[in-house]
């Protein structure tokens, strides 16, 4: 028995009590340690960072939601969003998330933030000059260019981390990144740029090689368009294209691709020719005229005064969709900002599209082959492309690869950080592709592989993507390719090595673009 202010209380009802009073004090404590980690996560503001929204969102098991704007410079503003698990369950690590296309709005973070995550994403900066992601048109300021192409990504990143402490204690244990097209852009920029930001990083069909991505697109142009900017092309005579590819590498190609997608998407100028043969048969209207001199000129590389300019595309990417205006809208501002008409006309010429790629390259790319920063402290990397990428041609990707191991002294050194995934049948978002569409970087498989690689030592081997009709396809490292056998299982055969052709000044990537011209190394 135990007395009270209001008589005796049994053994049992004064423990009962007891428990009731424990449990009372362990949630106001509990709430006094939540309200002062969102004091501390309101106190990094400062004169570059506002925090404009800090929310806990009981729906999604407590995630800490914190909306922010960084405004690096008159005219930059930088929107952006970090989402924090409660902290009993944090794993450590925190996500740095991409973008896509010309950005302007702010990713969805659901499907990084689990229970146990910490993520960070951007708008890049461009809401105001793309109408929150919705138009290609406007002209941008340099400050806006500048947060696009490289200041964005580094700044999340950094009030990110700040955040993270903030609200934890600590700061993350390991920090990563995934993005996909523009995203694997900032993915490299990162890696090039900022080697201390992330240490492991996911690039996913990545628009690095943005000039030589720039020349591939305004040859599509150039070739689907005549003088008077008319349609040559109709989009079942791309399509007749693309089917032809597979139907001639049909006999060629091991299984499970043959007939399907190709298995590799490099070719030859005289398996093109055969190609484009085999095409004009199924559609006699590609005969006409100059269409198959044309076609051949999309699907080989091209060349000006001796220097590849570009790689162009896989003969299998089914490029209907991207012969339009639209697919040309961000190219078109690049140009009119640089004095060059954007119209498109007989009057842009190789010569002047090599100007402005001269121009625009250092700023603009992303694709430095110089990683050694990077790999220095442990940094790892996992790329991937698509060999029917429709939007972002899979050549340069494979290509900017064979230089980083040039650079670093070998493919077996460069696999020891940075490993190269090509997907058969693997298609961009927007597009379709005959196996997969978009990654397969986003995926959680992947994301685990990189965790195992940096944190455990594990290097993926391979990378498991599931097909629309063909199951579960493991893809291999470059240069490899996995085959079905009789048996059902699967054997790892070599593949060719690329060459490489592009012109050096399109893989030009000024690692300190904020840096006085001067002081450049």
């Amino acid at each position: 028995m135990f007395r009270t202010r209001n008589g005796w209380l049994s053994g049992r009802s004064a423990m009962r009590g007891l428990l009731v009073a424990g449990m009372m004090f362990a949630v106001r404590a509990g709430a006094d340690d939540c309200a002062a980690r969102l004091a501390r996560v309101k106190a990094v503001a400062d004169g570059l960072c506002t925090v404009t929204n800090v929310a806990t969102m009981p729906k999604r098991g407590g995630v800490v939601r914190v909306d922010f704007v960084l405004k690096a410079e008159p005219g930059s503003d930088i929107r952006c969003r970090v989402e924090m698990a409660p902290p009993e369950r944090w794993d450590g690590r925190l996500w740095g998330i991409g973008n896509s296309g010309t950005a302007g709005k702010v990713p969805s973070l659901e499907r990084f933030v689990g229970e146990d995550s910490a993520a960070v994403t951007t708008d890049l900066g461009t809401w105001s000059v793309t109408d929150c992601g919705t138009r290609d048109t406007n002209i941008w300021p340099k400050a806006v260019s500048r947060d696009y192409s490289w200041r964005a990504t580094h700044l999340m990143t950094v009030y990110g981390k700040r955040f993270v402490e903030a609200y934890y204690g600590k700061a993350p244990d390991k920090s990563y990144f995934c993005g996909g097209s523009c995203g694997g852009r900032q993915a490299f920029s990162e890696a090039v740029r900022f080697p201390a930001d992330y240490d492991g990083i996911i690039s996913y069909l990545p628009a690095h090689n943005t000039m030589a991505n720039n020349m591939t697109k305004w040859n599509l142009w150039r070739q689907t368009h005549g003088a008077d900017g008319q349609l040559l092309f109709s989009t079942e005579e791309m399509r007749i294209v693309a089917d032809a590819a597979i139907e001639f590498r049909k006999t060629k190609d091991p299984a499970p691709y043959a007939g399907r997608f190709l298995a590799d998407g490099r070719t030859t100028g005289e398996e093109v020719d055969a190609i484009l043969a085999l095409a004009a048969k199924r559609a006699p209207s590609l005969a006409q005229g100059d269409k198959i001199a044309r076609l051949k000129a999309i699907y080989t590389p091209s060349y000006f005064e001796g220097e590849c300019l570009a790689l162009n595309y896989a003969p299998s990417s089914y490029l209907g969709k991207r012969m339009g205006s639209r697919m040309m809208a961000g190219l078109r501002v690049w140009m009119k900002e640089r004095g060059l008409p954007p119209e498109f006309g007989p009057h842009v010429t190789w010569e002047r599209m090599r100007a402005f790629a001269h121009d625009a390259a250092p700023e603009g790319n992303a694709n430095g082959t110089d990683l050694s920063a990077f790999f220095a402290r442990g940094g790892k990397m996992i790329v991937t492309t698509g060999w029917e990428d429709q939007t972002v041609s899979p050549y340069p990707i494979v290509e900017h690869y064979e230089r980083i191991c040039a650079q670093q002294g070998g493919l077996e050194r460069t696999m020891e950080s940075c490993r190269l995934f090509c997907m058969p049948g693997g298609a961009h978002g927007g597009g379709k592709g005959r196996a997969f569409t978009g990654g397969p970087g986003q995926g959680e498989n992947v994301r685990q592989a990189m965790v195992a690689w940096r944190e455990k030592g594990v290097a993926p081997d391979k990378l498991d993507i599931k097909t629309y009709h063909d199951g579960v396809i493991p893809l291999a490292t470059y240069p490899g390719l996995f085959v079905r056998e009789s048996s059902g299982g699967w054997r790892r055969v070599e593949t060719p090595r690329t060459k490489p052709q592009l012109a050096d000044f399109l893989f030009v990537c000024d690692p300190h673009p904020d840096a006085p011209k001067a002081s450049r190394p």
